[in-house]
């Protein structure tokens, strides 16, 4: 026992000391081991449907099978002693208890074979994946946060749908068509910044005198870590993000009913690729027919591949630079009738 104790140690001291020389690929890879599938669950359990007819029907269809192959092997194995007399306590019976073992290894077996298919998947997905196993920590956490802002604005329009039974229009236009405000500004109150909204005089534009001060103060949540140039050329804090033309676009307050393709195939906002706007620019939207990383006018971001998008549903994913085009305008189009799968990007 102590013998086992002291190699744990050692294996402790090990790891720690890699990392203090810059080394955390070891100390990566058994977090990865020991907590990896705890993270997973948190990600995925979320999104679990369950189907109950196909419930129901599994555990109905496990009953029959068990119900008679206790019967078939209660008759065979007592057949197996020869005749016996009827109420001879020397006669061979088939236990109960030994039917349900044999369900239950029946059952071990095929979850068995399910979970060596999905290894066998992932490693063979791990093998032929153009993108590297392990990310940098200077990729990977600006990437983390930038995901953690878009599910912050996420449920901002959430709690922003609740309040006023949809979602905000693109950008605010006085009678005669001049720009006023943008969707990103309507956000303020459920962003944790209700001062800084009460402050703007939704009256005149955005870039009046008026509320220069309020549009020149940076807002974290709408700023990628990686970036210095936080301000544009007159002083106005920037957005990193920005909406889907298709539904946060132009003057139009859309509804969840609007979304007839459903929240979780339809994105919201995302990365900009280039030529940032300040968060208080009333067309801070995006065509998505520029694609991904293809035009500094369309949706890109800093990490290598492809972009964060934030759905719907305020779910974000990240999709590669190389998703089907018909796939991509799919999930930009709110009505489009296109149903994808999780699958095709």
């Amino acid at each position: 026992m102590m013998r086992s104790v002291v190699l744990i140690a050692l294996w402790i001291v090990a790891l720690v000391l890699l990392g203090c020389m810059g080394f955390a690929v070891p100390i990566d890879l058994a977090i990865a081991v020991v907590f990896g599938w705890v993270l997973y669950l948190l990600r995925v359990v979320p999104h679990v449907g369950v189907a109950w007819d196909g419930v129901i029907t599994a555990a109905v269809c496990l009953v029959l099978f068990l119900t008679g192959s206790h019967a078939v092997l209660a008759w065979l194995y007592g057949h197996l002693g020869g005749d016996v007399e009827k109420g001879d306590p020397t006669s061979r019976r088939w236990k109960l208890r030994w039917t349900a073992a044999l369900g239950m290894l029946i059952i071990l077996m095929f979850v068995a074979g399910l979970s060596a298919a999905g290894i066998v998947h992932q490693v063979g997905w791990l093998l032929t994946s153009r993108e590297p196993l392990v990310q940098s920590d200077s990729v990977a956490m600006p990437r983390a946060i930038s995901t953690n802002h878009l599910k912050e604005i996420g449920l901002a329009l959430l709690n922003y749908r609740e309040a006023h039974r949809s979602y905000p229009p693109g950008g605010l236009f006085d009678g005669n068509g001049q720009a006023l405000h943008g969707w990103q500004a309507m956000l303020l109150p459920f962003l944790e910044q209700p001062k800084l909204h009460d402050r703007i005089d939704f009256s005149v534009p955005w870039d009046h005198p008026r509320n220069a001060e309020v549009y020149r103060t940076e807002i974290p949540g709408f700023l990628y870590p990686s970036r210095l140039d936080t301000r544009d050329r007159r002083g106005y804090a920037l957005s990193f993000y920005a909406g889907n033309a298709d539904v946060l676009g132009g003057d139009v307050a859309r509804k969840e009913s609007d979304l007839k393709d459903g929240t979780s195939n339809t994105f919201m906002a995302g990365e900009a690729a280039g030529e940032f706007q300040p968060w208080g620019y009333p067309a801070n939207w995006r065509d998505p027919a520029l694609g991904i990383n293809r035009s500094p006018r369309g949706f890109g971001g800093p990490s290598p591949g492809g972009a964060n998008f934030l759905f719907a549903d305020g779910s974000v994913h990240f999709l590669k630079n190389t998703i089907d085009p018909r796939v991509f305008r799919a999930l930009s189009t709110p009505a489009g009738g296109d149903r994808v799968s999780a699958e095709e990007y």
